[in-house]
């Protein structure tokens, strides 16, 4: 049973496929969650590093036959994946941290508002990566490294 490893956080891709790349080679992840908007961009990830465990939900901008959200374990850590858009995050994120702390969420992992966050809310994490695309903002990712059941999150 693996409890360590790192774990890169990618949204809002929209068809924008270089930037994730060159951060998987760089960064070399166990895992991978992909927040959606654009989920092919999230399969061909997947096709290409077909080794590296990887969830995907869909997003705003997605009719994929996908989930809306995940909720996943790793290192101990409860991890809930989801765009965003469904909580109006683009409003403020309380409603999407109250909901994803009654899920039981350590961490809260959403994409949608472009915007990268890093920070407690509600009793859980905030962590949104940015634009993996790079559009109307600088293209970003996000780093989650977990270790028995302690993480360590950096947008980079």
């Amino acid at each position: 049973m693996v409890t360590n490893m790192k774990i890169l956080v990618f949204s809002d891709s929209h068809g924008r496929l270089g930037h994730m790349m060159d951060a998987m080679e760089r960064e070399r992840p166990r895992r991978v969650f992909f927040l959606g908007d654009c989920y092919r961009d999230g399969e061909a990830l997947r096709d290409a590093y077909p080794d590296v465990p990887m969830e995907l939900v869909r997003g705003n901008c997605d009719w994929d036959q996908a989930p809306d959200e995940l909720l996943v374990e790793a290192g101990g850590v409860r991890f809930l994946l989801t765009h965003g858009h469904r909580y109006y995050v683009k409003s403020g994120p309380d409603h999407l941290a109250r909901s994803a702390r009654a899920k039981g969420a350590d961490v809260v992992c959403f994409g949608h508002t472009h915007d990268a966050l890093n920070m407690p809310g509600c009793g859980v994490w905030m962590f949104n990566p940015g634009t993996a695309g790079g559009i109307h903002a600088r293209a970003g990712y996000g780093v989650i490294e977990v270790e028995n059941g302690k993480f360590r999150t950096e947008l980079k």
